[in-house]
């Protein structure tokens, strides 16, 4: 607080610095500010003449910063001032040390502040004595003023404070110190600092005489509001007299109220009135404004920790991020060498496929996949050799007509989808060659897969293959030859077994009649027994040296035939009827006609004596000594019935051969009769053979005959 002036004349200050200019410089800023009384100010550079003029100034400013040099300086200037008072004007980081090793300092006043010159002016008037030395000038005598001495001792008390207060990090400590300062400088028990929190004034610290009972928040309204607002203190001299504000504390009269900045108000009670003067407001004021310089530096200590704990955060994540990348650069980077060692190795292996290329001993195209279409790239000699084909008329065409072997026109379509999906597929044709017609398998090889679908590869690169062209036309010989002696070796092992047992057994039997009767007849059917024997003999060893099962046709009577099968088949009392007008006569080889009525016939005989087939099916007619046995013709081939007696033959005869009953006509091999034999003959004449049966009946029927006309 700036002090009225002591005497007429005007302030006299030293002023100290370690050079003349430092000197000088701080005495003229000094002297002319514009704050106080009117001062006169000198510099001083040495201990001496700080010594000498001590005695004739108001007050000595020491302006240098009090490092280890400069310190053992201070403390001789302190030493030389005597009772003259000392104001340190340095760096607020200085001061506490020097503060607390010299007792000599009277006031302190930071140099980096704003106007921190106009601050200096204040402190020296409020450190000066109200009566001041004589002039040092002349004898002129001193007109003292009527006012009581000042006691320095709460700013004092407070100045001590200022070191702990400064070196504060904790924003509850800081309350606790302000707090404890203020009560100890001004001699109180009752003090406390409120902060606002959503509109109310809320205790945050104070002294230990006070309670967190006795102490309730209040609303930011009235002379508390209005001190926090304005930035100036608040006295209430008397509780009594206060119709705005009631007594925070019970026994309080007075109440001092400074304002910390914007972020509190410091209270502090007295149980007398007019406990407080403006001296008091005054020292609590700067007490309140150092509090809140010291919290503002927290707060932004702790702001910007809050903004390194963000950047620490969001730098880690960046870091963490960034060792992603780097896992997946590096995971990019061994996966792009694996494609290039495959690539590597694909390359490889195509030129290992060009170089057998041109070595292969069969007719072979390279081609590539150019836009989705096979285009041949270049032929090897063999396939021109083979092929008789000049290069030129085939390299750089697609595979089209000239290249697609005949036979393979209608699979064009697959083949081409082959060739572009990169399959690898084999086709049999037939192709005109230098040495006529031959078989060839051809073999689609592609060396890569075609990466770019049917448009082509993407990349620009053209998949590529082969097209081998393997000449089979002797293997396919050897199979052919080798499935017709096969079929003839079957053949042959089914006529020993099917065909010699019949006339064997009809040569047994008339032996037997012949030993029994001595009737010589019977050896004539014998012999006729045995002809037929040495026939089919003949006929195995014709098929056996033959290609072919082979028929001699000739025409033949259809009744004629079967009447001279059915005398030499063991039929049992079986009866057989032909009818005249429809006797046929056939292009027919007739021992193979005989051979076939034979087989029908021994089947129906067999049947009828068994009373169930094969496959375990009532025979029709089973059982029936009278079976009727039919032979007949149709428009286009003839037909061997058996019926029971008792059934109509018009019924027989009308049609069952010519309309079966839906679903039982089949093949005769599949009957279950075994006659596997009439199928052969019946195929080697061209004939269709098929069998159609109900309850009572069963007819097989022979159709695609060619007749004769005549009987």
């Amino acid at each position: 607080m700036t002090q009225p002036p002591a005497t007429t004349r005007p302030r006299t200050i030293l002023y100290v610095a370690a050079t003349d200019a430092a000197a000088s410089d701080g005495a003229d800023a000094l002297e002319t500010v514009e704050s106080g009384p009117d001062r006169s100010v000198r510099p001083a550079t040495t201990v001496e003449r700080v010594r000498n003029w001590a005695p004739a100034v108001d007050c000595v400013v020491f302006g240098e910063t009090p490092t280890t040099a400069a310190g053992s300086t201070l403390l001789e200037v302190a030493d030389a001032c005597g009772e003259t008072p000392l104001v340190l004007f340095c760096d607020p980081s200085y001061a506490p040390t020097a503060a607390r090793s010299t007792d000599g300092i009277d006031g302190y006043v930071r140099c980096d502040t704003d106007d921190a010159v106009r601050h200096l002016a204040d402190e020296v008037e409020w450190v000066c004595h109200d009566a001041g030395p004589d002039d040092a000038a002349g004898d002129e005598p001193i007109v003292a003023a009527a006012s009581p001495a000042v006691d320095w001792r709460p700013a004092n008390r407070l100045l001590e404070s200022v070191p702990d207060l400064v070196a504060c990090r904790d924003r509850d400590r800081l309350f606790e110190l302000v707090v404890e300062a203020a009560a100890a400088a001004i001699e109180r028990d009752h003090c406390w600092l409120s902060t606002v929190h959503f509109g109310e004034f809320v205790p945050r610290a104070t002294t230990a005489a006070i309670s967190d009972a006795n102490l309730a928040s209040v609303p930011r309204t009235g002379p508390l509001g209005d001190a926090l607002q304005a930035g100036e203190p608040v006295r209430i001299d008397d509780f009594a007299d206060e119709d705005r504000l009631s007594a925070p504390l019970e026994g309080s009269r007075s109440l001092c109220c400074v304002p910390m900045a914007d972020s509190g108000i410091l209270q502090v009670a007295a149980p007398e009135a007019n406990g407080f003067d403006e001296r008091d407001a005054d020292l609590l004021s700067a007490w309140g404004a150092v509090a809140a310089a010291v919290l503002e530096r927290i707060d932004a200590a702790e702001s910007r920790g809050r903004e390194l704990q963000r950047l620490r955060e969001s730098r880690e994540r960046l870091v963490a991020k960034r060792n992603d990348l780097e896992t997946d650069r590096d995971e990019l980077a061994a996966e792009r060498d694996q494609l290039a060692a495959e690539r590597d190795q694909l390359i490889a292996e195509r030129d290992r496929y060009r170089s057998l290329f041109e070595n292969v001993p069969e007719p072979a195209i390279r081609y590539e996949i150019d836009d989705g279409q096979p285009v041949v790239r270049t032929v090897n000699d063999t396939f021109t050799d083979v092929f008789g084909t000049d290069p030129e008329s085939v390299v750089d065409h697609p595979v089209d007509e000239d290249t697609v072997p005949p036979g393979l026109e209608h699979r064009r379509a697959t083949l081409l989808e082959a060739l572009r999906s990169g399959e690898r597929r084999q086709l049999v044709s037939r192709r005109e060659t230098a040495a006529g017609v031959r078989e060839f398998l051809l073999t689609l090889i592609p060396l890569e897969a075609n990466a770019g679908g049917e448009s082509g590869a993407s990349d620009g690169h053209n998949p590529e293959g082969l097209i081998i062209y393997s000449d089979v036309t002797e293997h396919n010989r050897r199979e052919r030859e080798l499935a017709a002696a096969e079929s003839r070796l079957e053949t042959i092992a089914d006529l020993v077994d099917d065909d010699a047992r019949t006339p064997l057994n009809v040569a047994r039997g008339y032996l037997e009649l012949a030993a029994e009767t001595g009737d010589r007849e019977h050896f004539a059917e014998v012999d006729d027994a045995q002809e037929r024997l040495r026939e089919h003999l003949d006929r195995l060893v014709a098929i056996a040296r033959e290609d072919d099962v082979l028929v001699d046709t000739e025409p033949v009577a259809v009744h004629d035939v079967a009447r001279r099968a059915w005398v030499a088949v063991e039929t049992g009392d079986a009866r057989l009827v032909t009818r005249s007008p429809e006797n046929r006569v056939l292009e027919a080889d007739k021992t193979r006609l005989r051979e076939l009525f034979e087989r029908l016939f021994q089947a129906v005989a067999d049947e009828t004596d068994d009373g169930d087939d094969e496959n375990g099916a009532a025979s029709t007619g089973a059982g029936d000594a009278t079976a009727v046995v039919t032979v007949g013709a149709t428009d286009d081939g003839f037909y061997v019935a058996r019926r029971a007696a008792e059934t109509d033959a018009e019924v027989v005869d009308g049609g069952l051969e010519t309309d079966p009953v839906p679903g039982r006509l089949a093949a005769a091999d599949g009957t279950g009769f075994g006659l596997g034999t009439v199928e052969r003959i019946a195929d080697a004449h061209g004939w269709n053979v098929g069998v159609a049966e109900d309850e009572s009946r069963i007819a097989f029927a022979f159709r695609g005959v060619d007749a004769r006309d005549g009987e």
